[in-house]
């Protein structure tokens, strides 16, 4: 298995999208080698990333990029990766922040936050996921995977989270408990990457971060 490790910075001839290119052989070949499930829909895959009836599967990062280099106040994603040393593509490689999902689901997420909507309106047949309004309201299975993945990103990174989604978040990671494949999938990424996320070891973790104290 290959470890998977971050410079202090980034080596000339290897540029950001290397070390992303890295992270993804890394998230397929050692944390989903066999297939497994996506977060959104819950459609099983093989190792050829693709559902049985021919859906193809892709990376879904929770916490998105846009939001990182927002915080970052970076005019673009390059723009980022040259005046911020390797602050972004720490963050966007993190396999803590990268589940794997049909590409569709992730077109129509975008960057958009999380959220409760009123009513049942699915976007695609034999999926619970709705968007509206710029909010997108996974399926109750999934919710615990999310606030545990947003939570990890705000402690490591110090990445914001504002007082309504926070909200939101503690109370799906109460109500969706992490699963024995959350845990596999937090001991796989530790083997690969060095580093578990603590709020899957124990949630409770999570009653204690607030706004204001982004890395507690």
């Amino acid at each position: 298995m290959v470890l998977l490790t971050f410079p202090l910075h980034i080596p000339a001839q290897e540029s950001a999208d290397d070390i992303y290119d890295k992270a993804v052989a890394t998230f397929w070949d050692n944390i989903y080698l066999s297939g497994g499930w996506t977060l959104y829909c819950g459609f099983k895959f093989d190792h050829t990333r693709k559902t049985e009836d021919g859906k193809i599967i892709g990376i879904e990062q929770i916490y998105p990029t846009s939001w990182m280099i927002k915080h970052l106040k970076c005019a673009s994603r390059m723009q980022c990766h040259q005046s911020k040393n390797n602050q972004l593509i720490r963050m966007e490689s993190d396999l803590h922040n990268m589940y794997p999902d049909w590409m569709e689901i992730s077109r129509a997420r975008g960057d958009t936050g999380y959220g409760i909507i009123a009513g049942e309106d699915w976007r695609f047949d034999g999926c619970d996921f709705e968007r509206k309004q710029g909010i997108t309201e996974p399926r109750p299975d999934a919710r615990g995977n999310i606030a545990r993945a947003i939570f990890y990103m705000k402690r490591e990174y110090g990445l914001p989270v504002d007082e309504k989604l926070l909200t939101v978040l503690k109370s799906w990671n109460r109500e969706d408990p992490p699963s024995e494949q959350e845990k596999q999938r937090n001991d796989k990424i530790q083997a690969a990457q060095g580093k578990r996320n603590p709020f899957i070891d124990n949630p409770a973790l999570a009653d204690r971060i607030s706004v204001s104290q982004p890395n507690q």
